[in-house]
């Protein structure tokens, strides 16, 4: 077998190979010079050691016709491809650069913004690729290739298959890297573009942090990790990244694939809306994962703000306050109902304009003014009632001032009752920002409340968020609403949890 870069200096047809740029789980990548047409190129040759194996050179001629196909500005052009001495070889563009994982030990975790741009045009690539009916199955930092003015390509569809054909994978054996897999590709079940949605999830998470989701230092560790525990929060590894971005990478991260994005690109338009400011609020991208014509609003998505306006709570049923007794009744005009005390030409309880045939009009005018003086009358007495009963009149009672001792104090006055956080009786703190009440439900499960709560947006304004319980290993849609001066969420499987 021949070793890892031998070729180096040799002739292959009509190239001549003069350096390695990389290899892959398929084959190795050489700066070529092809002499026929006079130009320098990049030379993909299949491994030797799957020379003779159908499986793997079917698929290597499958990567070469469909990625010619594509056109894609951030996929690398092919000029040829074919066989020379019993291997099989691709031909494509020259492109300089270097891919993302050796930029991520060069310069350590991106800026919000470049690592945003670099998952933007990654997504492009992803998007004509799933519109051919492609899957890449294989994105991850390597296979992502930057150019020194930041152009990024998407590299290596050496294991890229149809939608619809599973014989290419052989039984038992994963195919990808297992930090950017999705959990489904553990469980043998057929890929599809929600995985590669997941991967590149993954990938901005890394550029965000300098670390894949789920770092670990075995296989199963790592595997573990990704079908069982918490979708991790990029901005508590690393405090620079907006917490906008959380919610958008926890729903690209979702155990679920059918609760991802829609597709690639919409992940990465939730990504550069969320970096502004302005998502999900008006983002056509939260569509993309029911269809077209779906609400843009997704209650089961974590940090999703419901529409303008939306259940308020408690807020919005005011009690009595909403009536204000009689000053709303400013006049006998006000009285329109089935008594008739309407202006002329009243209007009925039925709406229809009627009059009195037996000089309706002229008793009209005498209970109007009737009406007045009463009206008249009453103010006056409250006028004298509160002005004038106890200024000036000797033979008033004497005064009695009862004198509050607390209010003689040199304390501050209490709060009242509606300013002080007052969490529902037995609620058991887990720390200074949640607890939970009921006995069922887990501190844990709590934090990630309150993360996905508050990657909502503010506190104390009402939200829907869905989290995910280290005990169940299952997702839980959670209502939020303000109440007392904290916040309390319930849901699930009767889970109330308070946020102070």
């Amino acid at each position: 077998m021949t070793q890892q870069g031998s070729r180096v200096g040799a002739r292959f047809g009509p190239y001549r190979l003069d350096a390695l740029l990389g290899h892959g789980g398929m084959g190795e990548v050489y700066r070529a010079y092809d002499t026929v047409r006079d130009r320098d190129v990049a030379i993909k040759v299949l491994h030797e050691k799957f020379a003779g194996d159908a499986t793997y050179e079917e698929r290597f001629r499958r990567e070469c016709q469909a990625v010619a196909k594509l056109g894609e500005p951030h996929i690398i052009p092919i000029h040829d491809y074919g066989e020379i001495d019993g291997v099989l070889y691709l031909d494509m563009r020259l492109v300089e650069g270097e891919d993302l994982r050796a930029r991520l030990r060069r310069t350590g975790a991106a800026i919000p913004g470049d690592a945003v741009a670099v998952v933007e045009q990654v997504a492009g690539a992803l998007d004509a690729a799933h519109r051919a009916g492609l899957v890449h199955r294989d994105v991850k930092p390597e296979n992502v290739l930057v150019t020194e003015n930041d152009f990024a390509y998407l590299v290596d569809f050496g294991i890229a298959h149809q939608n619809d054909d599973t014989r290419l994978t052989q039984a038992g054996t994963a195919i990808g890297s297992l930090a950017y897999m999705a959990p489904e590709q553990f469980d043998g079940v057929p890929t599809t573009s929600a995985s590669d949605t997941y991967a590149l999830a993954a990938v901005l998470f890394e550029i965000l942090t300098g670390r894949p989701p789920y770092p670990g230092d075995s296989v199963s560790s790592v595997v573990r990790s990704t079908v069982m525990s918490p979708v991790p929060v990029p901005s508590l590894v690393n405090p620079a990244v907006p917490p906008a971005l959380d919610a958008v990478i926890a729903r690209g991260l979702d155990k679920d694939p059918a609760a991802r994005f829609g597709s690639a690109g919409a992940f990465a338009k939730a990504a550069r809306a969320a970096l502004e400011g302005h998502w999900p609020d008006g983002d056509s991208s939260a569509t993309a994962v029911t269809g077209a014509g779906a609400a843009a609003y997704d209650p089961t998505v974590i940090g999703q703000r419901p529409p303008t306006s939306p259940y308020s709570g408690p807020q919005q049923f005011s009690g009595p306050q909403q009536f204000s007794g009689p000053q709303q009744f400013s006049g006998p005009q006000q009285f329109s109902g089935p008594m008739g005390y309407g202006p002329p030409m009243g209007t009925g309880p039925q709406g229809y304009v009627y009059e009195d045939d037996r000089g309706g009009n002229a008793v009209q005018v005498v209970l109007g003014v009737l009406i007045a003086l009463l009206v008249s009358a009453l103010i006056a007495m409250g006028v004298y009632w509160f002005g004038f009963r106890d200024s000036g009149d000797e033979k008033a009672a004497p005064t009695t001032t009862v004198t509050d001792v607390a209010s003689q104090s040199d304390d501050p006055p209490e709060p009242s009752p509606s300013e002080v956080p007052s969490p529902p009786p037995g609620t058991v703190p887990c720390n200074g920002q949640v607890g939970v009440w009921g006995g069922v439900t887990s501190c844990e499960f709590a934090q990630n409340v309150y993360r996905a709560y508050v990657a909502g947006g503010p506190k104390g304004e009402p939200r829907v968020v869905r989290a995910h319980s280290p005990v169940t290993r299952e997702g839980y849609t959670m209502t939020c609403a303000p109440e007392t001066g904290v916040v309390v969420c319930r849901g699930g499987n009767n889970a109330v949890v308070v946020i102070m």
